[in-house]
């Protein structure tokens, strides 16, 4: 009975006490994950160079080495990167060096 006690007064401690902490801490983590999501952009470039199934693997590793660059994602037979940055970190021209200097030149659609 003694112990049944300490379980069930050790649970309520843990629950009034736990809630408060992790409520502070998961707010700032939402408001900036959604600024950043506010500040992101999202690019495509043709990127008519690619000609084998490893093309997109090196095009994906050279753009996802530009710091700033969240995500890469290439499709080899349409011949395009999309890629999602953050602007004030790094520029489409940037991103499209990078993948020039890794030998294949790519330029911004649209």
């Amino acid at each position: 009975m003694k112990r049944l006690l300490f379980v069930t007064v050790g649970l309520l401690a843990i629950g009034v006490l736990g809630l408060p902490l992790i409520g502070s801490v998961s707010s700032p983590v939402l408001v900036s994950a959604a600024q950043a999501a506010e500040t992101e952009q999202t690019a495509t470039f043709d990127v008519p160079g690619m000609t084998c199934a490893l093309c997109p693997v090196t095009v994906r590793k050279a753009m996802e080495a530009v710091e700033g660059v969240r995500e890469v994602e290439v499709n080899f037979d349409a011949r395009t990167a999309t890629v999602v940055f953050d602007p004030s970190v790094t520029t489409i021209e940037a991103i499209a060096a990078a993948s020039a200097n890794a030998g294949y030149p790519a330029a911004v659609r649209g």
